[in-house]
């Protein structure tokens, strides 16, 4: 019995170790990138209990060791839902110092767990040389700790992806935080305007890394990140960001300690600003087809046409999708020269593209649904879609195949006839009630006795699926009835798009010079986006209410002023008798006050 029990502790002692060796790793990490004369850490972390002697250190080669090994053990228990677990790290910890300039590789070091070896993977560590600064002191002997914080030790960056580039091609933006200090915390932070682009916020992650800039290894930080489309030509001028960042510094003082001496830390304030960054943008060539509407970018095109015959008064349609990648919130619907007895419904608008640091990719698709009302033979023509391609500077034009539609008489209600009560549901068949309807039997009907077929258990069948039949149907009229109520959802959604297509059609009359035109079409914009972005009538709208919806969504009174403004010079200028107000600044600030209220919106 003893022996028995003997083995069994011998056996889950062995699978005690086998698990923990199975499930164990062992990891090497240090900085990829360092400065010649900066000392850095390498880490080795075992994620299980190892054989005790059994790390061996790799060759530090061309690294001298100022530390090493520090051994840290890390040991924590959690419960959850009643299960217990465990966790357990083992770190050895070197500080390392380079000796010269180069890329150069820490080869493996080994650990045992459970009797089984374990290895890290190599390092690659690049070693630069720096140039020189203007003379940081972090940690020195200054008495006064602004000194110990070189001017060039935290720098705020703008970095733009391309600063040449056409009308509505797009760029990234990106505020980056370089330092060499140790940062305690942003204090205030000021975005920079984007006057005359439509911007659009990319999400981003704030971890560190390290980069190497105008000569000198930094720690970075990406604050923000931005997608940016110009939407005139000419010098566009990106102004200064401004940000207040906490730095503790570390200040050897002898006087603060007599018998030991001291090393006191202190937290300074200081205000750093990026560079204004100049963007040139071109106007687009010569020759742009009438299509042309403005889309930039490389896309394809596809199409599902209707059925080539059809009945009368039966609905289709045609869908359009647009694929690839480029400015997508420019993009207008193509135009279908429908046939003239076709009732067309209004366009379905399906986005499926996503916003990147890269850019905008993916597809739209248009969907036009349609009802035949009379019969023959009809074709509709070929849609036309052009876009420009900033990579081989030209225009392409994208076109849907022709199609021919046999539409066959039913004995359907004839085009011409008048239909009372409007038709909402293009996906039934509509006649005349004369067709449908018999004339009343007047006579005395003969009393019949009750079949015996409804004493049948195929009768009471019958009843159980007729029934059946009208739940599934009010089911289905209830999804009918919450795909209506998405309407709203809908065209809160893209409020945003149509304003941009209402001042696309906008800054057509502007370059027509079409004064009454323009500034009408650009009421219709601004009024219209705040009718569709908060659901409300544009009967209903005032500038107070506008005022009121905004600030209730945390949208700063500079933007709501400006938003109102735009709408009182238009409408004085629409029936202005000289052209007092420029049309292009009008429409600059429009696209510029619409993209900050989308931004603010969404945050």
């Amino acid at each position: 019995m003893i022996r028995i029990r003997h083995f069994l502790l011998v056996l889950v002692a062995l699978l005690v170790s086998w698990t923990s060796w199975a499930q164990a790793t062992f990891t090497a990490d240090a900085p990829a990138l360092t400065a010649l004369g900066q000392p850095f850490r390498v880490e080795f972390v075992v994620d299980a209990e190892p054989d005790e002697g059994t790390f061996k250190a790799p060759s530090f080669g061309n690294f001298d060791v100022l530390a090493g090994p520090s051994v840290s053990t890390g040991q924590s228990v959690q419960f959850i839902n009643g299960k217990q677990s465990s966790s357990f790290t083992r770190t050895y910890t070197y500080v390392l110092m380079p000796t010269s300039a180069g890329t150069f590789t820490i080869g493996v070091a080994s650990i045992a767990v459970g009797g089984k070896t374990l290895q890290t993977q190599s390092l690659l560590i690049e070693v630069v040389a720096e140039k020189g600064s203007s003379g940081s002191n972090n940690g020195g002997t200054s008495s006064n700790p602004e000194n110990s914080v070189a001017k060039d030790d935290v720098l705020l960056v703008l970095q733009v992806s391309d600063n040449d580039l056409y009308q509505g091609e797009s760029l990234r933006a990106t505020l980056m935080l370089y330092t060499r200090a140790t940062i305690d915390g942003i204090d205030n932070l000021t975005m920079p305007s984007f006057d005359g682009f439509w911007s659009q916020d990319v999400s981003t992650s704030v971890t560190p890394s390290r980069e190497t800039y105008n000569g000198r290894v930094y720690e970075t930080y990406k604050i923000s990140e931005w997608l940016l489309s110009p939407q005139k030509s000419g010098k566009l001028v990106i102004p200064e960001a401004v940000m207040t960042v906490g730095i503790q510094v570390v200040v050897e003082d002898d006087r603060y300690d007599i018998m030991f001496g001291s090393q006191r830390v202190y937290r300074i304030s200081r205000e750093i600003k990026s560079s204004p960054v100049t963007i040139n943008v071109k106007e687009f060539p010569e020759g742009a087809p009438a299509s042309f509407e403005g889309a930039v970018g490389n896309f394809s095109l596809s199409s599902t046409m209707p059925e080539v015959e059809i009945d009368a008064n039966s609905a289709d349609q045609i869908e359009i999708t647009i694929s690839g990648a480029g400015n997508f919130k420019f993009i207008s619907a193509p135009h279908i020269a429908f046939p003239e007895s076709f009732e067309v419904y209004d366009t379905k608008v399906s986005d499926n593209y996503k916003l990147a640091s890269a850019g905008t990719s993916g597809s739209i698709t248009y969907t036009y649904p349609f009802v035949a009302r009379s019969a023959g033979t009809f074709t509709i023509p070929s849609a036309e879609f052009t876009y420009f391609d900033p990579l081989t500077t030209s225009y392409k034009i994208l076109k849907t195949e022709p199609c021919t539609i046999v539409v066959n008489d039913d004995g359907s209600v004839d085009v011409a006839s008048p239909m009372s009560g409007g038709y909402s549901n293009y996906g039934g068949t509509m006649r005349q009630l004369d067709h449908d309807i018999r004339h009343i039997y007047t006579k005395k009907l003969p009393h019949k006795a009750v079949p015996a077929f409804i004493l049948t258990p195929l009768y009471w069948l019958a009843v159980v699926l007729i029934v059946s039949l009208f739940i599934v149907s009010f089911v289905v009229l209830r999804k009918r009835i919450r795909e209506s109520n998405n309407t709203v959802a809908r065209r809160m959604r893209h409020a945003d798009k149509v304003a941009v297509q209402r001042l696309r059609m906008a800054e057509r009359y502007m370059k027509a010079e079409d004064r009454h035109a323009f500034y009408e079409e650009m009421l219709r914009a601004m009024w219209g986006y705040i009718g569709d972005k908060f659901n409300i009538p544009v009967s209903g709208l005032t500038k107070e209410k506008i005022r009121e919806e905004l600030y209730r969504r945390n949208v700063d009174e500079t933007t709501v002023e400006q938003f109102c403004e735009i709408i009182s010079r238009s409408e004085e200028a629409q029936y202005a008798p000289a052209a007092t107000i420029e049309m292009n600044e009008v429409y600059v600030e429009a696209v510029e006050v619409i993209s900050k209220i989308e931004s603010a919106v969404k945050r």
